[in-house]
């Protein structure tokens, strides 16, 4: 993809990748779904669909004229004029974070928070270093009713700029005393229809986990979360497929049989962590995720041991018989029986080295460009800035250059 050298040069355009990425080109044009660049004497390409926009010096004359004039409107209490204006700046530049403020003031002024979520969410995915778009988001939040969003959006906001008028909005929120936690995401009912003793401490370890990883993940699911009690069905307490400890078909199915007591043991609490992940997961991703980062990141919240897995993967990474990650997004129920453990396996320690490259912050930048729509081929190069063979290949010499394990 020529990004080897991104280094600001005396150029005429600067492309801006959906990533946020950005490289200085000599010039730039758009052939059919290909973006072509020149640079340095040579001229590359990139897929249409991993460019945000391409910004030419000659563009860049000053703000733009109908983001000016929104802005002029929204002064005189005229949203709806506002809109018009704003939809035809982002028409021509759909990564414009002034624009998109704008618009997500101006569906709030018409009163319908849900647009100004999802206008607001967009410009904290183009850049989630912007303060403004956090207290924006928490805006459309706090006008949903939704407390916990909201506190959890005005914080990451003042943590990225102090504003005196966002401290006070989220004194607001917090000291609300209708103000739910996470607890109240969840309904809770039991397959046998009467209530369980153990209800009360899943409800609280859902709760405590959902408030984390909305925290961890920067969203929200939009809808409850339905968890079942599965009092005929035995919870198996060892490291099994989650399809024989939780299940997680749009529901937290919970097998609870056998077990006594009104506290939870640590693998239970690790099985409702590692399935509410898997709802988070599909509540961001529309369910366009690979099977393996599902199950990867699933294992990390719920507290798996990535270097146990790398240790045990590392022999087989230089025997050459790792599983490609790409024959790991189907479902793993359709691999055999024997295979299912090392996929497993495989998935933890890919995530564990995504995070090692990229931070935590890159398994949320590759969910954000999932749930926009890209192939998995299309999102890792979006988020990560490497492809599936370069991400592969490094993943594998991590594991092979890793010391023999003794017997």
């Amino acid at each position: 993809m020529g990004l080897a050298s991104l280094a600001p040069a005396a150029s005429a355009d600067t492309i801006v990748l959906t990533n946020g990425r950005v490289i200085e080109a000599d010039r730039a044009w758009f052939e059919g779904n290909q973006l072509r660049y020149e640079k340095g004497g040579g001229v590359f390409g990139l897929p249409r669909a991993l460019v945000a926009r391409v910004d030419s010096d000659s563009a860049q004359g000053g703000p733009d004229p109908d983001v000016t004039r929104a802005r002029e409107r929204l002064a005189a209490n005229d949203p709806a004029e506002a809109v018009k204006l704003l939809q035809a700046a982002l028409a021509r530049d759909p990564g414009s974070l002034a624009a998109l403020h704008a618009m997500a003031e101006a569906q709030l002024g018409l009163g319908d928070p849900r647009a100004a979520r999802e206008t607001a969410a967009r410009a904290v995915r183009l850049d989630p270093q912007n303060a403004r778009s956090h207290a924006l988001l928490a805006d459309a939040y706090t006008a949903m009713g939704d407390r916990v969003a909201a506190e959890l959006e005005y914080r990451e906001s003042l943590r990225l700029h102090a504003d005196p008028d966002v401290e006070r909005r989220l004194g607001d929120v917090a000291a609300s005393p209708t103000r739910v936690d996470g607890a109240a995401q969840f309904r809770l009912r039991s397959d046998g229809g009467e209530s369980h003793p153990l209800g009360p401490a899943v409800l609280q370890t859902l709760g405590a986990a959902y408030t984390e990883y909305a925290r961890r993940f920067g969203f929200r699911p939009l809808d409850p979360i339905a968890v079942v009690l599965q009092t005929e069905a035995a919870f198996q307490d060892a490291r099994t497929p989650e399809w024989a400890a939780g299940v997680n078909d749009g529901s937290i199915r919970m097998p609870v049989g056998g077990l006594e007591g009104t506290t939870l043991g640590r693998r239970q609490v690790a099985v409702l962590r590692h399935e509410l992940a898997h709802s988070f997961i599909a509540a961001r991703t529309g369910g366009n995720c690979p099977t393996w980062l599902q199950e990867g990141i699933s294992q990390w919240l719920e507290g798996g041991d990535p270097a146990r897995e790398d240790a045990g993967l590392a022999a087989a990474a230089r025997q050459g018989t790792l599983h490609p990650l790409l024959t790991l997004e189907a479902p793993f129920q359709t691999l055999p029986a024997a295979d299912v453990p090392r996929a497993y396996a495989e998935s933890l320690s890919a995530v564990a080295h995504i995070i090692r490259r990229r931070t935590e912050a890159g398994v949320v930048r590759l969910l954000n460009a999932l749930g926009d729509g890209h192939p998995s081929e299309e999102a890792l190069p979006v988020a990560l800035a490497l492809s599936y063979p370069e991400f592969q290949k490094g993943w594998e010499d991590y594991l092979r250059a890793l010391a023999p394990r003794r017997p």
